[in-house]
């Protein structure tokens, strides 16, 4: 089983490795206690379900990311450093056609999204184009996984758990 503190590790270090290279890397400050609250509550009021407990731990490293083309959406939209959805918002925007309502999205690559069957309760990687469900998961961080490897976001890959 994949866990989360190994992939948030290999994260954190492809941010240090960022910094030295480039001076600056893709973490963004963390989440505060009060946004990761009010997330809670704006979850329960429009997504009527809870989000992943692996997915808030990764908002307690960074309030979402971008990483290689893979984004994991923050607490609220972010315009700087770089432009990132928030969780909800993007949520009630795709929920505007039918075919979403089913799916809770945390993050997207440029063949993948990552998301939460509401129907089925896995997790699963959907086709960015064709919204076709490609695999399924048991939990938030076997997802993040799977995607860092397949999209190879992470060079060298974290492990393949």
């Amino acid at each position: 089983m994949t866990d989360i503190n190994q992939i948030l590790t290999s994260i954190k270090r492809k941010n240090s490795e960022e910094i030295q290279a480039y001076q600056e890397g893709f973490l963004l400050s963390p989440a505060t206690k009060e946004a990761l609250e009010q997330l809670t509550k704006l979850s329960e009021k429009y997504l009527k379900q809870p989000l992943s407990p692996e997915y808030i731990e990764c908002l307690q490293l960074s309030d979402g990311f971008s990483l290689n083309g893979l984004n994991i959406y923050g607490t609220t939209e972010k315009l700087d450093p770089y432009f990132l959805p928030g969780i909800i918002q993007v949520n009630l925007a795709f929920w505007q056609e039918a075919f979403h309502r089913q799916y809770i999205y945390y993050g997207d690559e440029s063949q993948y999204r990552l998301a939460f069957d509401i129907n089925n309760k896995k997790y699963v990687c959907l086709d960015q184009n064709k919204h076709r469900e490609l695999q399924f998961f048991d939990s938030f961080g076997q997802l993040l996984n799977a995607v860092i490897i397949e999209a190879r976001i992470l060079n060298p890959l974290p492990f393949f758990g």
